[in-house]
């Protein structure tokens, strides 16, 4: 197993990527999921991934988040990402002040979980249980966990695939305007190709363990990529049919 690499120091006035990977390689026995893969985040930049089943995305995603050991290559990040999974995955047996400061080592957690709950719209329920809460707010209090960590890298796992399309709206305005406060940089796993071209600066499409293709919206505005050309990357039409 290879470690992540911390980043060396920078000046302060200049702010370091949120990820930079070289060369990754990530195997299971013979296979391989990932071969030589390079990608840089920068802070305040939201990239989506796209690709079909089995690709490697997720598997992209747990080795930034630490969660998979790799067999070559480098990660280097300023500090542990933050996770937000499709599933909210919060503590039943804990209030929702608690889940957001789970492993919130600071004397001022509860202040910090308060002000968390209060960014996306919950900071009257902080005493509340998750049993009480609809979709959409189990993932506000998951991303507000996340938040609250102030993290350099934001990893999101497909974290609205669950709710309705109404949900999901709101839910992308929130997280839209909770990355331009904070600033992470954010990956985020989607098959929504409407959800990638809303949310994100830049758009790679991922095939066989390497990114295959890339797209810059960011200055470019959402229509200078359309539905249809995405979904030719990903191989559900042609270009002609796009």
């Amino acid at each position: 197993m290879i470690p992540q690499v911390p980043a060396p120091p920078s000046s302060p006035a200049i702010d370091p990527p949120a990820v930079v990977v070289s060369n990754l390689r990530r195997a299971y026995g013979d296979r391989v999921i990932i071969r030589n893969l390079n990608l840089r985040i920068e802070r305040g930049e939201f990239v989506a991934l796209l690709g079909e089943s089995g690709c490697g995305k997720t598997t992209l995603l747990r080795a930034l988040a630490g969660l998979d050991p790799i067999e070559g290559g480098r990660i280097v990040a300023p500090r542990r990402p933050a996770v937000v999974f499709q599933e909210p995955r919060l503590l039943p047996w804990d209030t929702l002040w608690r889940n957001v400061s789970l492993g919130l080592a600071a004397p001022d957690a509860y202040a910090r979980a308060a002000f968390a709950l209060a960014e996306v719209g919950l900071g009257d329920r902080l005493d509340d249980w998750p049993r009480n809460l609809s979709g959409g707010q189990a993932q506000r209090v998951a991303l507000a966990r996340a938040l609250v960590q102030e993290p350099q890298l934001l990893l999101l796992d497909e974290p609205f695939a669950a709710l309705d399309a109404l949900t999901r709206i709101r839910m992308h305005d929130l997280v839209r305007e909770l990355v331009a406060k904070h600033r992470p940089g954010v990956l985020l796993v989607t098959h929504d190709v409407d959800e990638a071209i809303t949310l994100a600066d830049r758009i790679l499409v991922m095939r066989h363990g390497v990114i295959a293709f890339e797209h810059q919206t960011k200055g470019a505005g959402p229509a200078s990529i359309s539905r249809g050309d995405l979904l030719a990357e990903l191989g559900v039409v042609s270009h002609a049919a796009a």
